[in-house]
């Protein structure tokens, strides 16, 4: 049974991180930011917001199984914390958590590229 399941589960997680690999190099370099507003091209009848909406449920359902994955494979998680190798698995486990929270918790700014203030002032912004 859990070799069943893993090997679904392993399948799964391929064919989601190749699609989800697609879906960023469609978004990157098919339909680049910019590209007339996001209005005028398409690929296969969807634009660029149909194709950032697939490519952000694609990675909800890699991070669902990349959890169940784990989910199935905790004994070895468990052998390998038994074996002294404990710091690593922590340090792992405390990074895999801090990267998303601090995504979540990162403060939002108005403004984007090209309006920081390191970028030299134009004539008619300065004093």
């Amino acid at each position: 049974m859990k070799t069943w399941l893993s090997r679904i589960l392993n399948l799964a997680l391929w064919l989601v991180g190749s699609v989800l690999a697609s879906t960023g190099l469609i978004l990157a370099f098919r339909l680049p930011p910019g590209s007339r507003g996001g209005r005028g091209l398409s690929l296969a009848d969807w634009d660029r917001h149909g194709w950032g909406d697939l490519h952000t449920w694609l990675s909800y359902a890699a991070v669902a199984l990349v959890f169940a994955h784990l989910l199935i494979h905790s004994r070895w998680l468990w052998v390998v914390a038994c074996q002294r190798r404990w710091p690593r698995l922590v340090a792992g486990l405390l990074l895999g958590f801090a990267l998303p929270a601090a995504a979540l918790l990162w403060p939002v700014s108005q403004g984007g590229r090209g309006e920081h203030a390191s970028e030299p002032l134009n004539q008619a912004d300065r004093p």
